[in-house]
């Protein structure tokens, strides 16, 4: 009987470890992440272009720290990628929200807007561009089509010959350029086309191509 009994409270002593053992591991935390470190995996994530990935990623970051205004960045451009242009129109003004120097920004939203056929707005954001220096010649041939569109030519011939000066490959811009060389001196010029969009989009760092959003 009593050897019975040891069996008996052996085996409920082992029981009883074993289920302490398994409250333990199904307890057990899962690793807890910084923003910056969420942010680090976006950017992985956005480089290896798996763009919903860096969702993910960068939705964490800024869900932890809304003042990150380069993941809402990245945000923006990832919901661009995916054709969510609402969704990227407010991550860009929450990135300029939080940083109103970020000129990639600034380039990336005045762009969505002309895209989108919102020239009042595109023009404003590109203009605020140019008046931030920007190096991106796509900046200067949008703006040269929308003066162009007002019937200014002096000014788009500038933005177009900005454009080449920045990019001499760029066939849109010699385009713009020609079609301005010929309207000016002619009265009003007729509305500007739909935008022809470069391949090559190179805004001050991170290269952005609008034709693949």
């Amino acid at each position: 009987m009593k050897t019975r009994m040891a069996y008996v409270f052996i085996a409920l002593m082992c029981l009883s470890m074993l289920a302490v053992g398994c409250k333990k591991q199904v307890e057990e935390p899962y690793p807890a992440y910084t923003a910056q470190q969420y942010y680090d995996m976006g950017m992985q994530a956005f480089t290896a272009e798996d763009f919903v990935q860096a969702t993910q990623l960068f939705e964490a970051a800024v869900s932890m720290s809304p003042s990150m205004a380069d993941a809402h960045y990245y945000l923006g451009l990832c919901y661009m990628k995916q054709n969510m242009m609402r969704r990227a129109e407010d991550s860009l003004v929450a990135a300029l929200r939080y940083n109103p120097g970020l000129l990639l920004a600034r380039e990336a939203l005045g762009i969505l807007f002309y895209t989108k056929g919102d020239y009042f707005q595109a023009r404003r954001e590109l203009e605020q561009c140019r008046a931030m220096y920007s190096t991106n010649p796509q900046v200067y041939y949008y703006l040269g089509n929308i003066y162009l569109a007002e019937g200014n030519c002096p000014a788009a011939l500038a933005m177009f010959t900005r454009a080449l000066e920045l990019d001499p490959a760029s066939l849109p811009a010699r385009q713009g350029y020609d079609e301005a060389k010929r309207s000016c001196g002619k009265g009003p010029a007729k509305p500007a086309p739909q935008p022809r969009i470069e391949k090559s989009f190179k805004g001050g760092g991170k290269a952005i191509d609008p034709s693949e959003f």
